[in-house]
């Protein structure tokens, strides 16, 4: 999501992703390489983590939250990280950072990973935003959000406003 455009759209081909039955060894391959590169490139471009490199918290801001509100018991750390991205997603919709179309092309590859995508785990959305306060990504009483801006690309902003993130919530418990 926030590197590879083309390791997107290979995933996007292909019927099913949830099992390791479903995946061809070159499949896992690509994936594991790929993945393993991109890491390589945003943190040599970004070794004293300046910037760039906060994008491999995509999806953990809020993922974090749900897994320590479940007690890191109900929601493991890929589903609450796939609920991370959904709402991260869903909030740069929210803020004209990226375009439905490409929320949508990410919940159905979330789907077919086979991860959960929403919040319907007994969560309170205020004691998500309370948690969002204690993470690590919170500047001066601001929380960073990592957002994507095309399939492939991200940015960092702590220009989110509360209301913004609750109506996300909200829309993903409904």
């Amino acid at each position: 999501m926030i590197w590879d455009a083309d390791l997107f759209a290979q995933l996007e081909q292909s019927k099913r992703l949830d099992q390791r039955r479903y995946l061809n060894a070159g499949l896992l391959q690509q994936i594991l390489s790929r993945s393993c590169q991109a890491k390589a490139d945003v943190v040599s471009k970004d070794e004293k983590e300046a910037g760039l490199r906060a994008i491999l918290n995509y999806g953990h801001t809020i993922g974090h939250a749900v897994e320590s509100l479940t007690g890191y018991r109900s929601v493991n750390h890929g589903e609450a990280v796939a609920i991370g991205m959904v709402a991260a997603g869903q909030l740069a919709v929210e803020l004209k950072f990226w375009e439905q179309v490409a929320q949508e092309r990410q919940m159905a590859l979330i789907q077919k990973l086979g991860c959960l995508h929403n919040c319907q785990h007994g969560v309170d959305i205020a004691a998500i935003l309370d948690a969002l306060q204690t993470d690590k990504k919170v500047a001066a009483g601001r929380v960073r959000f990592v957002l994507p801006t095309q399939i492939g690309a991200a940015t960092v902003t702590d220009q989110v406003p509360a209301d913004t993130i609750r109506q996300v919530l909200r829309q993903m418990q409904a």
